[in-house]
């Protein structure tokens, strides 16, 4: 199978936490931080990325599949992966992706330091599922 990506964007999210906070409270919920906002985060005027999915998800008649993560923490950042499957019967014939870093060096503002989390959005869909779409949504006219 082949795939189209249909969706493509990239954002750079702060993350504000209280200067107060112990470090290793802070570093667990920045480990936390894309499952717990990272699929809520406002992409615009299309929603959040989970928004998104869902929509492409019903427009291709596709169910959302389980969601596969993995989130590292090593050289001085965190490192974030994320597919959430888009299957047919059963089948994959798509996926929603979220991949991207969290540079564990804050900048200070007030009293919180500031991570930015550099984040890129995607979804991809089977070449046959676009073209089944395609196909289906051409008006037949006869004369």
């Amino acid at each position: 199978m082949e795939y189209t990506v249909v969706y493509d964007t990239y954002v750079e999210i702060p993350i504000r936490i209280s200067k107060s906070t112990p470090d290793e409270a802070r570093a667990k919920r920045l480990e936390r931080w894309p499952k717990e906002a990272g699929l809520s985060q406002s992409l615009g005027e299309g929603g959040t990325f989970m928004d998104l999915v869902k929509s492409f998800a019903r427009d291709y008649e596709l169910e959302t599949g389980e969601r596969g993560w993995n989130i590292t923490s090593q050289d001085g950042r965190i490192s974030i992966k994320m597919e959430w499957k888009l299957l047919r019967n059963g089948e994959q014939r798509g996926a929603a992706k979220m991949e991207g870093e969290i540079p564990l060096t804050p900048a200070e503002e007030g009293g919180n330091m500031v991570y930015t989390a550099k984040i890129k959005y995607s979804i991809e869909l089977d070449n046959d599922v676009l073209a089944e779409k395609a196909s289906s949504d051409v008006v037949e006219f006869n004369l």
